[in-house]
């Protein structure tokens, strides 16, 4: 397999981002990236497009028992024989227990630093999150390196859509809403508006009929939603 090929590396650079390499292809990868800039280069560059995307999903609290699970591993049922240290035996454990942590810090740090190449000019920029109450970070807009637009959904918009078509807007605080394009609901749709977004702007997608709204005013309902970041 050739890691050096620019499709493969961008593709692994993204599912080692998103979590998708598992177990030793994950180690390989990192091991990988110790000697490929190229590869270094392209996790940076995923982790810049897609921590907009992060930071605009609502949290999601871990259940109970994964709390749980983390507790027990961190601090673990004492033994008998060690439920009662001396007191000097626990200044020497605490003592330890600082120095370690204060070394893992260190490693992890060196190791951050040793892996994380310069900053690259960032082409591709995320401009907003869409979302709906049952699909968060459904449609993300994105600014090209040539200043169009990319639509590119997270999400299958299909069933979205109902047959209808999907208009996007960008809605300036006190002005009219201003048509930035059909949003092709199956595959990432490029967009060349006038007036592109504007930051402090709110981006929407509305249903309208075949061929976009009538007279560039939205009539159908508000679908997809999110502000300019």
């Amino acid at each position: 397999m050739n890691y050096r090929h620019p499709e493969l590396q961008d593709r692994l650079a993204a599912e080692y981002v998103l979590g998708g390499l598992r177990a030793g292809a994950r180690r390989r990868f990192v091991q990988l990236m110790r000697d490929d800039a190229g590869l270094r280069r392209a996790v940076a560059e995923w982790e810049e497009r897609l921590l907009p995307l992060a930071l605009a999903l609502p949290p999601e609290p871990p259940p109970a028992h994964v709390w749980q699970a983390i507790s027990a591993r961190i601090a673990p049922a004492a033994s008998p024989a060690a439920a009662a240290p001396r007191p000097s035996a626990w200044r020497g454990l605490s003592w330890w227990r600082t120095l370690s942590a204060g070394l893992a810090a260190a490693v992890m740090v060196l190791a951050f630093l040793m892996l994380k190449p310069p900053t690259a000019p960032q082409d591709i920029r995320t401009l907003a999150v869409l979302s709906a109450e049952q699909a968060p970070g459904a449609l993300v807009l994105n600014r090209l390196p040539d200043k169009r637009l990319s639509a590119q959904p997270m999400q299958d918009l299909v069933a979205l859509a109902d047959g209808r078509a999907l208009e996007l807007w960008a809605i300036s605080p006190g002005q009219a809403p201003r048509s930035l394009g059909l949003v092709l609901p199956g595959q990432t749709t490029v967009l060349t508006p006038r007036l592109p977004p504007l930051p402090g702007d709110t981006v929407a997608v509305t249903l309208e009929p075949a061929g976009g709204a009538p007279n560039g005013i939205p009539t159908g309902p508000i679908v997809l939603s999110g502000k300019v970041i």
